[in-house]
């Protein structure tokens, strides 16, 4: 891989990460005015596709598998931003990011900062990381078996 294809393809992937922080930042902090309608769209959309797999879901509401699945594109960008030794930092940013946007909401009309979205935010962000991270690190064990039975 060049240098300009690798810085390419790494400024795509902070430019998706700014896309993300954006959706993500308008989903949480916009009045319910804006985010209740976006919100109706999401979930009518996840039962029509996803219903069977909603049923199963251990969640008291759907909330709280929308607090997970809101982070996890964003756990899942950061974690390729990122070199493998600091992937624990995409989950933390996360927790940075879901702690914020909670004191935010304490001053927007209508929006009420909960610690659980908190939680689910940041379980959603290290379900992102670990779709990225598990699939990468067996390519890499599998490349270094490869590369021992090539030498043997």
């Amino acid at each position: 891989m060049t240098d300009i294809s690798t810085t390419r393809g790494r400024g795509i992937r902070l430019l998706l990460a700014g896309a993300i922080a954006a959706i993500v930042t308008l989903l949480t902090l916009a009045p319910p005015s804006i985010a209740a309608p976006l919100r109706g769209l999401f979930v009518r959309s996840l039962v029509e596709v996803g219903h069977p797999l909603l049923v199963a879901l251990p969640f008291g509401d759907i909330d709280d598998a929308l607090n997970l699945l809101l982070f996890v594109p964003l756990g899942a960008t950061l974690a390729l931003l990122l070199p493998r030794r600091l992937w624990p930092v995409a989950i933390l940013a996360a927790l940075a990011l879901s702690v914020a946007v909670e004191f935010a909401q304490r001053s927007i009309p209508g929006r009420v900062p909960d610690g659980d979205d908190v939680l689910w935010n940041t379980v959603g962000a290290a379900v992102g990381v670990l779709a990225v991270a598990i699939p990468r690190l067996l390519a890499a064990a599998a490349r270094r078996q490869r590369g021992s039975v090539t030498r043997t």
